[in-house]
Formats: C-alpha cells, structure tokens, sequence
C-alpha cells in the first residue's frame, strides 16, 4: 500500500480528512514518520496491520477504536468499542473545572466514559478526589486504566450506576457535578455520520428531546452538591438556553460558555 493510494481511498469512501487519516495510520502501524511521508507517498509499505486498519477506516469505524487509543487534555487515553471518543470540544469542560473547583475539591464525572474528564480533571488539581460514574462496565475498565496510565487511580472511585435511577447520588456529597451526558434526540441519531453511528448509542442517547439526562441530573444536584457548589454540563449545538433554564428552574444560577467555534458547549450551574 503506498500513502498516495490511502489517500485516494479514504477520499472515495466520503472521509473528509484522508490525508491526516492515511498519515495518522501509516506512523501508527507501519512505523513511518508522518514528516517523510510527502517524499515517500509512492513508496509500497509492506504492512499486515497497516492495510487492516486501512480497511478498518474505509468502513467507516472511528480512527480512535483502530488506534485504540487518543489523546485528551496533553493526556493518552486507551479507548475500546464502549467508550465514546474523546473531542475537542470536551476539552472546555475540562478547563472550566479546573478554574472552578475549589481548594481539595471532592467531585464527581457523570458518564464517564473512558474517563477522560475525570482523569484529566484529577491529574492537573492534584488536590481533588473524584468519583466517576457509568452505566457501562467495560466503559468503567477503560476508564479505571487510564487513570492508571495517567497517575490518578488513588484519587478517582470509579462506579456503575444508572443515572436515570431514583436512588442516583443518594447520601453523596460533591462540591461539584461534572457530565458530558448523552444529548442526541432519539429520532437524530439514524441521521448521524456513519462513525458516530457506530460509538455506543447508550452515550448519545438524550430521549425525545436531548435532555432528559440533564433534568434528571439538576434534580438530584440539589441536594448532592455542598455549599456553593456547581454542576458543569457540555450540551449539544442549540441546547445551552434549555440546559440554562432547567438549571434556573431548579434554583441554580446559569452561566453559559461558548466553544473555540463560538458554539455554546459548556452551561455551569451555580448553587444560590
């Protein structure tokens, strides 16, 4: 397989970024450095593992399952099929958190996934604790890996619970609620693009409107967060007004940040 015919391929097959892919993949599995590769594109590269994850990727699976892994925060994360993949975007919440969280900071991820708030969270204050929850077991192994990889795992409990469930969060206390939760409308998600589709619809699904995590979550928040605590949410494109009032209807104070694109992604609740 030579670089310039990867290229074409991923082109043909409808993936936007083919050239970033097929350099990512050929560093990745065949040990070629993405810089030479402008004077090797012609190049055969006689690779197993290369020409398999090639395929991989024409069949649309998420470049982080073939790699099996990504970086989040400056921070590697390993992923498998269960967690949803790490963005960009979710690196606000991030920084929102670590501005917010006060001295020796007890928190929790909701939906954790592969960890990837939490963690990056937890490795950058390293006075805090957390508590990261998911619904998913293999989602909480990836989770609980990486926060070995990553030097937190004495300061992060990791926990399978059901945040739709009545009893979520009873008798905790956090100083701060922190949740990138499933936010695609149901009737949205058969209209997604073919690598979303096949992340976990568990992490995309947010019900008939997109946000039946968060009432469910700012409900509870009320009485799990201690004094002048906070719940920081990332939303979906649109849903940052609505986040915003089911905060305020719940006695939060609402404020409402805008990602790198402009977009309203983050919306931090604060206890009155």
């Amino acid at each position: 397989m030579t670089y310039i015919k990867a290229v074409a391929l991923l082109s043909e097959a409808g993936i936007e970024n083919a050239e970033t892919d097929a350099a990512i993949l050929f560093e990745h599995f065949a040990g070629v450095a993405r810089h030479t590769l402008p004077f090797r594109k012609n190049e055969e590269i006689e690779s197993e593992e290369l020409s398999s994850a090639i395929e991989r990727r024409l069949a649309r699976e998420p470049l982080q399952y073939i790699l099996g892994e990504w970086e989040f925060c400056g921070l590697r994360f390993t992923l498998n099929s269960d967690c949803l993949c790490p963005r960009p975007d979710t690196e606000l919440i991030v920084e929102l958190a670590l501005k917010n969280l006060p001295p020796r900071a007890h928190f929790c991820d909701i939906g954790t996934g592969s960890g990837a708030i939490a963690v990056s969270a937890a490795h950058y204050r390293k006075d805090t604790t957390a508590e990261a929850f998911d619904i998913n077991e293999n989602a909480l192994s990836a989770a609980s890996r990486n926060a070995d990889i990553n030097g937190v795992s004495d300061r992060i409990k990791f926990t399978k619970a059901d945040a739709l469930s009545s009893d979520f969060l009873e008798g905790k206390t956090f100083d701060a609620i922190i949740s990138n939760p499933p936010y695609i409308p149901a009737d949205v998600i058969p209209t997604l693009a073919p690598e979303v589709l096949l992340e976990p619809h568990r992490a995309l699904d947010g019900g008939d409107d997109g946000l039946i995590f968060y009432r469910a979550i700012t409900e509870k928040a009320k009485t799990a967060l201690g004094m002048s605590g906070f719940v920081l949410y990332e939303v979906g494109i649109g849903q940052a007004e609505d986040v915003a009032r089911i905060g305020e209807a719940n006695g939060f104070k609402a404020e409402i940040y805008p990602d790198l694109s402009g977009i309203d992604r983050a919306v931090l609740l604060r206890k009155i």
